[in-house]
């Protein structure tokens, strides 16, 4: 009965060694297709200070942020602002302007 217990103890050790040996290993490398995160700034959104902040704890091989402004009132375009100074991979663009955004961005023609 102990052998079985040990037996099954090394093999429980095992796989999570080898677990936690995978999550290391398969970390984002620089070849990797690009990790975008888009956030949508409406005016109404009473939650958007905690999105954002979110956002920017969740940034585990991310390339871009882009903040889309569609209503954003003062205090949400003053954060915005701020975050996009302290990220350099983040953009702060008017909703008008995604199209382009992501035509440069991936090299998309534009459409004729």
């Amino acid at each position: 009965m102990n052998l079985l217990i040990l037996l099954s103890a090394v093999i429980l050790g095992i796989i999570a060694v080898t677990e936690i040996m995978l999550i290391f290993f398969s970390l984002p490398r620089g070849n990797t297709p690009a990790y975008l995160a888009i956030l949508p700034v409406f005016s109404e959104d009473s939650e958007f200070d905690e999105r954002l902040d979110h956002i920017a704890q969740k940034g585990c091989g991310r390339r871009n942020i882009i903040l889309v402004n569609y209503t954003a009132n003062p205090h949400q375009i003053e954060l915005c602002s701020r975050f996009v100074h302290n990220n350099p991979d983040a953009v702060f663009i008017k909703h008008e302007e995604i199209e382009n955004f992501f035509a440069k961005t991936f090299a998309i023609s534009p459409k004729m």
